[in-house]
Formats: structure tokens, sequence, C-alpha cells
């Protein structure tokens, strides 16, 4: 299961998107801050969704892990430095849930392609089994 690192100091937003998240099946923690976020061994997740905005440390400073910056700072300029800096995928707020569960979906995908690992989309687990549609053996 990926697990996914919300990082927002709007508290009813890491919510709203901790709930969608999982519904999704992903496994999801919550930080208010990137000091709190720092506090978690962040490189134990597969994605980190991040705001740029925040009280005391910037997203912009937080991990190497894949990111996707969730900001209200909508400029060419903002997304430009957020993709020079290492982001995966940069969506301004506000934004509809949709599109982040999809954004999600494709940056783990292809962050899973470039690891090595299989497709989750050939993988399926049924009470407690999982088959691999990859696996040739």
């Amino acid at each position: 299961m990926k697990r996914i690192l919300v990082v927002d100091d709007e508290q009813d937003l890491c919510e709203i998107l901790k709930f969608n998240l999982e519904t999704e099946g992903y496994e999801v923690e919550t930080a208010n801050s990137a000091e709190e976020a720092l506090e978690m061994d962040i490189a134990s997740f597969d994605l980190l969704l991040l705001d740029v905005m925040m009280g005391g440390m910037s997203g912009f400073q937080l991990a190497n892990v894949p990111i996707i910056f969730l900001t209200a700072r909508d400029t060419e300029n903002d997304t430009v430095t957020g993709f020079n800096i290492g982001a995966d995928d940069y969506i301004s707020k506000p934004f509809s849930i949709r599109e982040v569960m999809v954004r999600v979906r494709a940056v783990l995908r292809r962050t899973a392609e470039q690891a090595g690992d299989a497709d989750e989309s050939k993988i399926i687990n049924y009470q407690g089994l999982q088959l691999n549609l990859d696996k040739k053996t």
C-alpha cells in the first residue's frame, strides 16, 4: 500500500484529503507544518502533498521524495520555482479533490515505473490474497 503524507497548515483541508485518499486505498498521515513533517520519517512515504506557504518553514525546503505542491501561489514564477526545485506536480488552490486524486495516481504510477515497481493497476487484492498480473510465473 502506498503511503502519502499531507502537509498543510489548514487542518480541515488535511482531513478532507486524508479521507479521500484513504477511500482510494492509500495509507495517509497528516502534518500541519513542515516542522511537524520533519519529525516524521519522510523517506518512508511514497508521496508528499505539500503546501508551499505555511507559517515557519516553507514547503519548498522539505524533502526529496515525490512531491505534489498544493498552494495558493499560482503565478507562473511560483509554478516554475516549484518544478525547478523538484516538484513532481504543482496544484493551485482552490482545487478539485477529483483532480488531486488523479494527479496522485499519475505521480505514483510514474515514480513506481521509474523505480521498477509493479504497476498497481495490475495488482488485484482480495481477502488477503494478491495477484500481480505483471508476473509471468
